[in-house]
């Protein structure tokens, strides 16, 4: 059972590393994660000995700030680890142990995020474009939004091992996930010790919204034809909406969205976001849906 809800949390996280911007085209089929209960401090020697084997500076840097925001989680680590140090794990395989604990923790995480600042808002959604960008560069089939919705269309048991596969130790993809993990944990403990309390966003926001992904969207006619030709299709039929998803880059759509916000209020910055980053991270569709197609499409 606590293996499923590993996996379950594991689904969602990763999901929606691969895919957190593709929330406009409505392609999130996750569920919420039950949270599994802290497990007892291990060998107080664990950490060092998986740092040892995992001697990398964005892993140090993940494993720290997942101490510092989860020590329930750290501690669950710690044993896993050490017991698969044990067992005569590989760097991949204790990788992936580590990756697992660090993107079960959008959903427990999601109600400290809520209270961030603006900035720090601006902080998780510009590393996201980091990541962005390099996939970009590299013409990375992962921009196709073909690629995302057949990705996704998995069964669960099949897209974990695979998501898995898209970060292996040491490539630059895999240092990308650290960093931004570590700038989310980072975040939510700032969120813990001060939380900020933010209005509800309302038509002002809306307004003000649109009015900046409009400006964008005229000086790069590309990405508004995109965005015009979902808008179009949003509430016709699920086929008609995925037709046109396939012709979107997912990659252009996410460094757009960073650079809308980027251009925001940061008060107006704030509200929105603190309305919809924590609601992606627990999972729950239809209200991500709903604000977004309120946020960002008029008619």
């Amino acid at each position: 059972m606590a293996s499923a809800r590993r996996e379950t949390g594991l689904k969602l996280g990763l999901i929606i590393m691969a895919a957190m911007t593709v929330l406009m085209a409505g392609l999130f089929v996750f569920g919420p994660r039950d949270e599994a209960a802290p497990t007892p401090p291990a060998i107080a020697d664990a950490q060092e000995a998986l740092l040892d084997r995992l001697s990398d500076a964005p892993t140090g840097r993940a494993v720290t700030a997942l101490k510092m925001t989860a020590p329930g989680t750290f501690a669950e680590l710690e044993t896993l680890t050490h017991a698969a140090i044990v067992e005569g794990a590989s760097q991949q395989a204790l990788s992936e142990l580590v990756l697992e604990a660090l993107f079960a923790q959008f959903r427990a995480q999601a109600g400290s995020i809520k209270g961030a600042s603006s900035d720090d808002f601006q902080i998780i959604v510009r590393d996201l474009r980091s990541g962005l960008e390099q996939l970009k560069a590299s013409n990375s089939h992962w921009c196709k939004g073909e690629t995302i919705a057949a990705f996704l269309a998995q069964n669960e048991s099949d897209l974990v091992p695979s998501l898995l596969s898209e970060f292996p130790y040491g490539s630059p993809q895999y240092d990308w996930a650290m960093d931004w993990m570590t700038t989310i944990l980072t975040v939510a403990k700032q969120g813990q010790d001060r939380r900020l309390s933010h209005a509800r966003p309302g038509f002002r926001d809306e307004a003000i919204l649109q009015q900046t992904g409009l400006a964008l969207g005229s000086e790069q006619w590309a990405l508004g034809i995109q965005i015009a030709a979902f808008a179009n299709s949003e509430g016709t039929s699920y086929a008609q909406m995925q037709e046109v998803i396939a012709g979107m880059n997912v990659c252009d759509l996410g460094i757009a969205v960073e650079t809308v916000s980027a251009r925001l209020p940061g008060d107006v910055r704030a509200r929105i976001w603190a309305d919809l980053i924590p609601e992606i991270m627990v999972g729950n569709t239809p209200y991500v849906m709903y604000r977004v197609n309120d946020y960002f499409f008029i008619g």
